[in-house]
Parts: C-alpha cells; sequence; structure tokens
C-alpha cells in the first residue's frame, strides 16, 4: 500500500557530465543530502529536474536512479507529464514499475489546452496506473490553471487522484483546494516564497526545488508547526525568506545548480538554453543559504568589531504600563470590542524583556467581514457631512490623543521597546497628522464650475472612496495608523484597519479613546495575520480601496489580491535611502545628522540614512566623523534614563538583522563600530557602521531596517549618480554639497520621491511622502493623501432645459 504524502518533497535537479550525459552519481548523491536532511520525499523529473529538456530514456534513466538510491527511506514521486497522452502513459507505467510511490501528472506545456481536453488527458494517465496521481498545476509554463472545481470532479470521480501540488502563486486558490475539496484533494504548495503560508494555511505539505538547499530548515519549520510552536516556525522562516525571495528573482533551477556546485556538490550546468548563473548572484545565493542553515565564517584577523557598549537597563522593578491599561484581547468594531470568530489568539512581546505583554485575536476572514459591513453601513452617513463637521471631529481627536499623551507613549514604548522620547515624538507626530488634516479638508474641494461647451455647465466634484482596508507596519504603529487614518476620515471614507500582530496595542487603544467622536462602523481595528486578515481586506469585494504601509513582498500580496477586483492600492514600502557625500561638503554637519537620521528608532525607518555613498578623497575623514558621532549612542531599555535606540521589535526581525551583519562581516565589509548583538535579554544589535563594502553587496542592496549604515565610496558625480539608483528602492534620499549647481542637478537625477539637500529624515505634515520603483506609490501627508483617498467626479449640466 502506498504511504500517505505528507511534510517537505524536495524537487530534485538532474545533474549532467560535461559531455551533457545524465550523471547518475551525481544525482545519487543529491538524493543522499536531502534525504540526510530529513525530507519526507523526493521528486524526480519536475520542473526543477528540466523534465522538458531530457528525452524519454533520460527520463527513465532519471527516476530508476532515485528510486534506487532511495532505497525505500523516503516515497518517490515521479513526475511523468509530457507533451502527449502516449508518452505520458509510457512514463508513468514505467514509473510504477521501476517503485515510484506516487506519478506525478503536469499537463502538456507544447500548446494551452481546453478544460475537455486537459480533463481527458489527466482520466487517461492516471487511469493507466494503479498508484496515487498527484495532479501539477503549473499555469506559468503550461498555459493551463487546473481550476480547484476540475481538480475536486477528478478527484471524486478517478479513484488514485489524490495529490495536487499548486504552484500558481495564489494563496486564496490554496484556501480554496485545502477547505473547499479537502475532503477529496490531498494538496501540497509549490511557490517557494508561500511555503510557511501554505503550510500555516493547512497545506499537507510542500514540493519545493529550495530543499535542496536547505532541507533540514524546511523540514524544522514543518515540524514545528505540526507541533503548534508558530512562533519557532516563524522564527525558521525568517531566517529562510530572504533565499527564498532572491530564488524567485533568478532562473530557479540555474540557481539551484549553482549553489550546489559552489557548496562542492556538482551537478553540472543547466541544460541548454538555460544558462549558468553569474557569479556574484551565486556568491550571493550561497551566503543566503548559508545563513539560513546557521552557518558563520569567524571574523578575520584586523576585522574584528568594536566592542559594543552595553545596554542601559531600567533598574526599576515597575512596569511602564499595568494590565488594566492594556486593551481586551478583543478586535473593535462598530464602536466597542467586539469578540473573535476564533478562539486562538497571538502573542504580543515586550522586545527589551521577550516577555508576553498581553494577547490579541488571530483574526479570521469572518472578522474582516463583519468589520467591513459595519463600515459599508457607516459610509454613506459619514460622506454626507460637510468638510467642517469632519473637520471638527478630526480636531477632538487630536485633543484626545494628546490629553491621553503619556499613556499612549508608555503603552508604545512597552511594545515596541523603543526609548520613551522617541514614543513621545511619536505621539506628538501623531496629534499634528491629526491637527494638520482637520484644517486641510476645509481647504480642498470640488473644483471650479466653467463652461467647456456651448449651453453646458460642468462641475467636477471630489468625493470619498467609499470603504478603505488599511495596513500597517510595527515600526510606528500609532503614527502610521494615524497618516492613514487622518486623510481617510478627512475625505470622507471609512475604515477598517489591520495593525502588524506584533504591535496591535496603541492602535486598539487609539480605537477605544476615540470611539465617542466617531459614528460606529466609521473606525474599525482587526487584529490578526497578514496572510489572512490582510488578504481578506485585499481580497474584499466592498473594500474599494486598501492602504498598506509595509515591506516589498506584502505590497506585491497587496496589489495581488487587489487586483481581482480592480481596486485601487496605497502602497508606502521600504526604502534603501542613499546618502550622497560629496567632497565639498560638510563633513562633520553630516555626520551629526546621520546620528539621528541613520539610527533614529533603531534603524527601523523606511527612510533611514543606512547608505552612504562618499567621495573617495574625503571618505577615511567622513567615517572618523561618523564612528565618533555613533559611538555616542546609547542603547537601551525603554524606560532606561539616557536611552536614544531601543532593541529591534521581535525575535525573528532580531535573527535577520544579526544575518545580515554575519554574511556582511564574511564577504569582506569592516566594522568600524558595533557589528553584532549586544549581551543580555532583549533583542539589541549594536550601532554599527560597516566600511569597505563591496559594490553590489547584499547588505548595500537589501533593506536590513536596523542600526546599520554602510560606506561605500565613489570617484565622480557620475557615478554617485548611478550608484544612488541602482537600488530596488526609491523612497528617499540626501545630497551633501556646497555645490549651488550640484545641489539642484544631482536630486533631480536621483529617483526618489524625497531627496533632502544638506539634511536627511526632515519631515513635516505639509509635504507628501511616498516613493518610485519598488518604494511603492500614493503619498502619505499633505494635501495629496487627500486626494488619494477619494475620487473625481465629472457633473454636466444642460442649462438649457
Amino acid at each position: 500500500m502506498s504511504p500517505h504524502l505528507s511534510g517537505v518533497l524536495t524537487a530534485l535537479p538532474t545533474p549532467f557530465t560535461s559531455d551533457g550525459e545524465v550523471d547518475v552519481a551525481a544525482l545519487g548523491r543529491v538524493v543522499d543530502r536531502s534525504i540526510d536532511g530529513g525530507v519526507d520525499g523526493l521528486v524526480a523529473c519536475g520542473s526543477t529536474g528540466e523534465f522538458a529538456a531530457l528525452d524519454e530514456d533520460e527520463r527513465r534513466l532519471v527516476v530508476e536512479t532515485v528510486v534506487r538510491r532511495a532505497a525505500g527511506r523516503v516515497p518517490v514521486v515521479a513526475q511523468t507529464g509530457a507533451v502527449s497522452t502516449d508518452q505520458a502513459i509510457r512514463l508513468s507505467r514505467h514509473a510504477q514499475e521501476a517503485g515510484a510511490a506516487v506519478v506525478m501528472l503536469v499537463t502538456p506545456y507544447y500548446e494551452p489546452l481546453s478544460e475537455p481536453e486537459t480533463e481527458q488527458y489527466l482520466r487517461a494517465v492516471a487511469g493507466s496506473v494503479d498508484i496515487p496521481v498527484m495532479l501539477y498545476n503549473l499555469p506559468a509554463v503550461t498555459g493551463v490553471d487546473l481550476s480547484p472545481e476540475l481538480v475536486a470532479k477528478l478527484a471524486r470521480e478517478v479513484g488514485n487522484i489524490r495529490y495536487i501540488k499548486d504552484t500558481n502563486a495564489d494563496m486564496s486558490r490554496l484556501r480554496q483546494l485545502i477547505h473547499h475539496h479537502g475532503d477529496v484533494i490531498t494538496t501540497f504548495g509549490g511557490w517557494d516564497t508561500l511555503i510557511l503560508a501554505a503550510l500555516t494555511e493547512g497545506a499537507a505539505g510542500v514540493v519545493a526545488g529550495s530543499a535542496n538547499l536547505v532541507p533540514a530548515e524546511l523540514v524544522s519549520m514543518h515540524r514545528a508547526l505540526r507541533a503548534g510552536e508558530l512562533d519557532g516556525a516563524r522564527a525558521e522562516w525568517s531566517r529562510l525568506h530572504p533565499l527564498m525571495d532572491t530564488l524567485m528573482t533568478v532562473p530557479f533551477i540555474s540557481a539551484v545548480k549553482a549553489v550546489l556546485n559552489a557548496e562542492g556538490l556538482p551537478v553540472g550546468s543547466p541544460r541548454s538554453p538555460l544558462l549558468d548563473l553569474a557569479p556574484d548572484a551565486t556568491r550571493r545565493i550561497s551566503a543566503q543559504a548559508a545563513a539560513a542553515r546557521g552557518e558563520t565564517a569567524p571574523v578575520r584577523a584586523g576585522n574584528a568589531p568594536a566592542a559594543p557598549a552595553e545596554v542601559l537597563r531600567s533598574g526599576d522593578s515597575r512596569p511602564l504600563v499595568v494590565a488594566a491599561e492594556l486593551p481586551p484581547s478583543r478586535h473593535f468594531i462598530a464602536g466597542g470590542y467586539a469578540d473573535s470568530t476564533s478562539a486562538r489568539e497571538l502573542d504580543v512581546i515586550d522586545p527589551c524583556s521577550e516577555q508576553v505583554l498581553c494577547r490579541t485575536p488571530d483574526g479570521t476572514a469572518e472578522d474582516v467581514d463583519r468589520a467591513v459591513a459595519e463600515a459599508v453601513a457607516a459610509r454613506g452617513s459619514w460622506a454626507r457631512r460637510v468638510p467642517k463637521d469632519r473637520s471638527d471631529v478630526l480636531h477632538a481627536i487630536a485633543d484626545r490623543v494628546a490629553e491621553h499623551e503619556d499613556s499612549l507613549a508608555r503603552l508604545e514604548s512597552a511594545n515596541t521597546g523603543k526609548p520613551l522620547a522617541v514614543a513621545r515624538d511619536d505621539i506628538a507626530g501623531t496629534v499634528d497628522t491629526f491637527r494638520f488634516m482637520a484644517g486641510a479638508v476645509r481647504a480642498t474641494g470640488s473644483m471650479p464650475a466653467g463652461e467647456y461647451l456651448d449651453d453646458h455647465l460642468s462641475l467636477i466634484v471630489r468625493e470619498p472612496v467609499g470603504v478603505v482596508g488599511v495596513v500597517t507596519p510595527w515600526n510606528y504603529p500609532l503614527m502610521m495608523a494615524a497618516w492613514k487614518i487622518a486623510p481617510i476620515l478627512a475625505a470622507g471614507n471609512t475604515c477598517v484597519l489591520k495593525p502588524s500582530e506584533i504591535t496591535p496595542v496603541t492602535t486598539l487603544k487609539f480605537a477605544e479613546l476615540v470611539a465617542d467622536l466617531l459614528p460606529p462602523g466609521v473606525l474599525n481595528i482587526v487584529t490578526g495575520r497578514g496572510d489572512v486578515v490582510g488578504a481578506r481586506l485585499s481580497s474584499h469585494p466592498d473594500v474599494d480601496l486598501v492602504a498598506l504601509t509595509g515591506s516589498v513582498p506584502s505590497g506585491r500580496a497587496v496589489a495581488r489580491a487587489a487586483a481581482d477586483g480592480l481596486k485601487r492600492v496605497h502602497l508606502e514600502l521600504g526604502g534603501k535611502a542613499p546618502v550622497v557625500v560629496f567632497e565639498d561638503a560638510d563633513l562633520a554637519a553630516a555626520a551629526e545628522t546621520l546620528r539621528t537620521a541613520s539610527f533614529w528608532n533603531s534603524g527601523q525607518e523606511c527612510g533611514a540614512a543606512c547608505r552612504v555613498l562618499v567621495h573617495e578623497s574625503v571618505a577615511t575623514e567622513f567615517v572618523e566623523h561618523l564612528v565618533r558621532e555613533a559611538a555616542t549612542l546609547a542603547t537601551g531599555e525603554a524606560a532606561a534614563e539616557g536611552a536614544e535606540i531601543g532593541p529591534l521589535v521581535s525575535r525573528a526581525h532580531f535573527d535577520r538583522v544579526r544575518g545580515h551583519l554575519e554574511r556582511a562581516l564574511r564577504d569582506g565589509a569592516r566594522a568600524a563600530l558595533g557589528g553584532g548583538p549586544l549581551e543580555g535579554p532583549g533583542y539589541f544589535i549594536a550601532p554599527t557602521v560597516l566600511v569597505d563594502v563591496p559594490e553590489g553587496a547584499e547588505i548595500a542592496r537589501e533593506e536590513v531596517f536596523g542600526p546599520v549604515v554602510t560606506v561605500e565610496t565613489f570617484r565622480d558625480e557620475q557615478e554617485a549618480i548611478r550608484r544612488a539608483n541602482d537600488v530596488p528602492y526609491g523612497l528617499a534620499a540626501s545630497v551633501w554639497t556646497e555645490n549651488a549647481r550640484r545641489s539642484h542637478d544631482v536630486p533631480a537625477r536621483i529617483h526618489a520621491g524625497t531627496v533632502w539637500v544638506n539634511s536627511h529624515l526632515a519631515l513635516a505634515n505639509e509635504v507628501p511622502w511616498g516613493g518610485f520603483k519598488g518604494s511603492g506609490y500614493g503619498r502619505d501627508l499633505s494635501i495629496l493623501a487627500l486626494e488619494d483617498y477619494s475620487r473625481t467626479k465629472h457633473v454636466m449640466h444642460n442649462h438649457t432645459r
């Protein structure tokens, strides 16, 4: 009897010799690597195995070799789909005879089939064997997307169709298969960046080419989930997801083979026309794979980080907040706290002590549906209010927040770990945002009327969008909520907001404090995870616009989900702000500014001055200034006297930043200051300045979001501009020069939404904030935010009738 498949299945590559033949010995070693890593099964001749480039005899050889080498230790799945039904039948029968436990069927890929043709093919091939069949949905390659309905029909009517590997990168599709058709089909995830999401949603397992590189780590994550240890699984995933994200940006087969070759397991090149991966990409992905496995190289002599300072501890046994000040473990819907439809809760952790601060509901799609229904019910009456009425409410909200500034600041500090002085600045910024929008809404409105056709009077009016779904980040929980809530409400919309599950406390408390100022349903808060609550908000048919501040992967997920409903999206995503320091700059002033602009909020700031490009003639002097300034920063607990920067927000983020530093130091960067964690409890990383950073290094291109500044050099203005723009982000930048021409010309050529000259991270509610490229679109702050949350309508009157 065939085993029931579950867990992590490795999609094996097919090794080739230098002569282009299948390398049987190397294939055996690849099999052993995965089995030794603890995987639950192997897939031979899948897409990672280049099945489309193999002839029929080679495919038979690969299956026989994998089955023989596995020797019953794990089940083997043989992918036998082919361009013709007859060939697929031959390969399937051979796989059964060779000892494969399951055959996997991809649809023919030379021409997209109709649904009847697809069904006929799958029925015929599945009916030719007695062992279980796994359907393989690979629409990006085959052009055929197996609908959940067709999959369920086939599973009911063809007795041995038991599994599906879905590689559609669509979580809603995966949920439908798992929750609507789980009685007849067992679902495996097949998209490497969604492995955790698929398993959390209830997939039986995953089929992953990345398991060739990190088998034990994927198995560990899966086992943690099965044991109910969600935090442990997420921590494991935080180490894995940089690798997964990168693998999705390069030729996947080439990348897997390149890393295996680099790690001393020769598998040859991919078969032509595929090319070998570029050396720099191979080094980057190899480093990410090693980091995911927890492998670190020793720091070279002469490259030791400066000794980190101690963490300032509060020395006070009294907590920042007491239990009575914390919100209950409930959502906030229709003007009051509301129970979740699920009993599941999420721990909220104090990052200074690593202890549980409180718990909040692990919200469900049904919770979102209820909140959206209340927002829909409230939108008409709120939208009809005149601007003065809405302005009065926003002023009252600002007054209420100012009245409770102390308690909100303490809650923010306890939840995020940021020092009280920083949290108080956030609350003051929140008050100012509501006051600005309260005034702005009375100064904006319809455009003047005019006659543009004979006897017709035109009026261009500005209307609310309707219901806005909002997802806010963990770095400035309340202030980022205010950046969204204030213009949304000012423009006449209603709102359903999902705060970060890591830092939901002040957003819930804010809703409680202002509940009597707003009609029920105008502002609703639903807590929970992004892949559930955020996904439902993004796809809900009654949500008219989705606004997110968060990571680039989160932005992509929101945009994809919103696309089906053609709803508008507003995305403020990541950044990697270049700081271009020319030879004529005031170096001391630049370093003094970066003391704050680089390390404010522990560097957990999307506009942080994290990537310095300094002219080579003044680089040594500038680094001395910067290190001198940064070395005076006091790192400490939220309540510690004199603390300026606190811990990182979570264990997962701490591990991610530490991994970035370890890889950077291993790959040749040198820590002129800091370079690693600080001792004791809490997620503290020392303020760090890295020099000797190679061009294109991961640490200089990817958003680290920690107290880390990299320093690179340039030779001339053209190189500086090219390097400043050579990242996927475009949120913010600064230029430091005393040259008048350069102070205008260089900012004009930098692709960023905000460019400061001889300053950095100076913000005001009167000016817009938002980015280009991978940093998203839409604008927060200023009157432009009001425009983002409204729509225009042209009304034309025939005044002769």
